[in-house]
């Protein structure tokens, strides 16, 4: 893939803020033609754009929890096949997880991975606890969480991509 120009830069920002305007609205606001704008735009969804989607109000459509489970794994531990085979069997039961928005490995604290969840209440999310490490049980060693009331309506600062665009 080419490298990102600024224009592509400026497009995905864009995009980011409000991804439902028309090419025209995203040419007029970047001042430059319409056509470039489709052309540029399809080479990001071919290349960068993971997808298009809304950002509900979350404590508003049912979820009262967001749980941020911090985990120790056995990942770092496995070498070559095995830890191939560990890592595919983490990936696809967390891919079945409708309420699992991100798991990633990283470092910190003590801890290797991450994953973010959305819960109806707290039995739903200590339900998805207790199946997690029963189920991964073999791969996970540790596991701690922190949870945070999506229906209060008191987010200091409500998840958002717009943030992100305003920042470059």
């Amino acid at each position: 893939m080419k490298e990102l120009k600024p224009l592509d830069y400026q497009l995905l920002f864009e995009l980011m803020k409000d991804s439902h305007r028309s090419d025209r609205q995203l040419a007029k606001a970047l001042g430059i033609s319409q056509p470039t704008v489709t052309r540029r735009r399809a080479m990001l969804e071919d290349n960068i754009i993971d997808g298009y989607t809304v950002v509900p109000k979350f404590g508003q459509i049912g979820f009262e929890i967001t749980a941020f489970t911090f985990l120790k794994t056995k990942l770092n531990h496995l070498k070559g096949q095995e830890k191939e085979k560990a890592f595919k069997e983490m990936k696809d039961w967390y891919a079945k997880q409708p309420n699992v928005v991100l798991v990633a490995e990283g470092q910190g604290l003590g801890w290797d991975t991450i994953c973010v969840s959305l819960h109806e209440n707290y039995t739903d999310f200590a339900k998805f606890k207790r199946t997690q490490e029963s189920e991964l049980s073999d791969l996970i060693v540790e596991s701690q969480s922190f949870q945070a009331d999506l229906k209060s309506g008191l987010a200091i600062k409500p998840f958002h991509l717009k943030y992100v665009a305003k920042s470059k």
